[in-house]
Formats: C-alpha cells, sequence, structure tokens
C-alpha cells in the first residue's frame, strides 16, 4: 500500500472548509471513484483502490489516502492533483 497524506492549514473554520470541500467530492468521485460517508465534520472513503479518511477542523483540513498495488504507480500524480484541489479550495 501506498500512502497520500495532504495537511493544508486554513482560517475559513470548519463549517465554511466543510462546504468547500463537498464542491470537491464531485471531482473525487469522477476521478477517483470515491465516496465520502460523512459523520460530522470527519469522513471516510473509499473507491476503485482507494480507503482514506477527511478531517475538516476548525483550522485544517487532513485528507489520508491508502493506494492500493494498482495506483502505486500514481502516488506522485494523485498527490499533487489532491494538493492543488485543497489548496483552491482553501483560497479566501
Amino acid at each position: 500500500m501506498s500512502q497520500v497524506r495532504v495537511h493544508r492549514p486554513h482560517s475559513l473554520g470548519s463549517q465554511e472548509a466543510r462546504r468547500r470541500f463537498s464542491e470537491v467530492e464531485s471531482s473525487l468521485h469522477q476521478h477517483y471513484g470515491l465516496n465520502v460517508e460523512w459523520d460530522g465534520l470527519g469522513g471516510a472513503f473509499h473507491g476503485h483502490g482507494v480507503t482514506g479518511q477527511v478531517l475538516v477542523g476548525e483550522d485544517h483540513i487532513a485528507i489520508d489516502m491508502r493506494l492500493g498495488f494498482m495506483l502505486w504507480p500514481f502516488t506522485h500524480r494523485i498527490r499533487e492533483s489532491i494538493e492543488q484541489q485543497v489548496d483552491q479550495l482553501l483560497e479566501t
């Protein structure tokens, strides 16, 4: 298994950051087949060879993914894509 971790600070507050993250969910579903199951400000997700969790805090967002064997060659590309989307999401 390969891991992708994206942790970013923000000053949006948890509710606004969560609302913004929901805008990215459709892209994650389309590109990676991820479905997020939310429980408050945290969510678990799974898709084709991907599992993980997202936590939206008052001043940070943390995404931890585990990639299956077939996705190892794409770890760097997946990390960059998610970092870019999260950075855009958190712009104020």
